[in-house]
């Protein structure tokens, strides 16, 4: 099954992850992540649900970008990921943060293809980047 298989892969690549994509888009990655944040223009106060948030890339740019150009402390985000050990590694990613400890982030382990505990309503924003080619069945997420 896709699932169990996409499950194993990313653990046993949870703790390099990050580098990998470096080297593999020779850092071009952190642009189309930039710019795919700055295209959002996520307004004031905007709740985002980060779906395959794995590492926690794309909450972090979310957080900063709303910190910075909206000077927005208020923003929060939540991210979702089907595999623990990548979720861990956006959790440690963000304890070296100022946002550590801070009710503005959150962490779900959940199948993108099943948000079920999510209330209609709850989020402004939902992403899911590079995750959506890792679901088994994309018309469900």
């Amino acid at each position: 099954m896709k699932e169990t298989l996409v499950r194993n892969v990313f653990s046993k690549v949870a703790s390099n992850y990050d580098i990998m994509n470096d080297a593999m888009s020779m850092g071009v990655h952190r642009l189309w992540k930039d710019h795919f944040i700055r295209s959002m223009s996520p307004a004031r106060g905007a709740k985002l649900i980060d779906v395959a948030g794995g590492t926690g890339d794309i909450a972090q740019r979310f957080l900063e970008y709303q910190d910075k150009i909206n000077g927005d402390s208020t923003s929060s985000v939540h991210m979702v990921d089907i595999n623990p050990d990548m979720l861990r590694e956006g959790e440690q990613r963000f304890a070296s943060t100022k946002w550590h400890d801070d009710e503005r982030i959150g962490f779900t382990v959940g199948n993108a293809e099943n948000l079920e505990f999510v209330k209609d309503g709850e989020f402004d924003v939902y992403t899911i980047a590079f995750g959506i080619r890792n679901c088994t069945h994309p018309e469900r997420v």
